[in-house]
């Protein structure tokens, strides 16, 4: 991993970056570097149509992605702690509850591994990070008014980076858009930021009804307490 990627498009940065520009209208304007050719098969010198392991991306789409996104600024702020999950099971463990005690017995080892890679962090401060539920929470729950979403942001995949392969990238410049809508890349806009032609079209989440209220609601919804 590195130190800004999201765990998801680090793994597979090529196909996270083509996925995310199905979002846009046009798709090409995001393609991602070539990679390197694969073992046993031999690149197309001289050529810059992509490889055949690569297809193009089609000129039209029959319909764009819709795609939300809850990168890790977002889900890394709703957390369970130790002492959160302890207070809540504790009471149904003394009773023997079958749940309880096999959700302890493994969520316990998961603590214990989550303190031996913090810094200053121990005991019942140390948290898990509830990124793949907090998904889930939104699915269930994308009527209630406090969810923030950004709409159409051109956010996309750094796939070649040396230190930075696998982070979500958007442009924080304070920069006008162009008028023009021209797909090809012009100077001065190296990757076609300004254009509103080009880029992806993705929605991010960057508020909750509550970092702090969502791990009670998961515990409720588990355990019933």
């Amino acid at each position: 991993m590195t130190p800004v990627a999201e765990f998801n498009t680090f793994a597979d940065t090529i196909s996270a970056a083509r996925v995310y520009a199905l979002t846009s209208p046009n798709p090409h304007t995001t393609m991602p570097p070539t990679p390197p050719t694969p073992s046993g098969q031999q690149a197309t010198p001289n050529s810059s149509e992509p490889p055949p392991y690569l297809s193009a991306y089609p000129s039209k789409l029959s319909r764009r992605l819709k795609a939300t996104l809850f990168p890790l600024d977002i889900t890394s702020k709703h957390a369970l702690t130790r002492g959160t999950f302890r207070a809540a099971t504790a009471p149904l463990i003394a009773i023997q509850s079958p749940l309880a005690t096999w959700t302890s017995a493994w969520l316990e080892s998961t603590f214990r591994k989550v303190e031996s890679l913090q810094d200053k962090l121990t005991g019942d401060d140390v948290g898990l990070e509830l990124h793949d539920p907090l998904t889930v929470w939104y699915c269930i729950d994308q009527d209630n008014p406090k969810w923030e979403l950004v709409e159409d942001e051109d956010l996309r995949v750094e796939t070649s980076g040396q230190w930075t392969r696998g982070m979500c990238v958007v442009d924080q410049r304070s920069r006008r858009k162009r008028t023009d809508e021209s797909l090809e890349e012009v100077s001065g806009d190296h990757g076609n930021w300004l254009s509103g032609g080009a880029g992806n079209r993705l929605r991010r989440c960057v508020g909750t009804p509550g970092s702090g209220a969502f791990a009670q609601t998961l515990l409720k919804s588990v355990f019933g307490v």
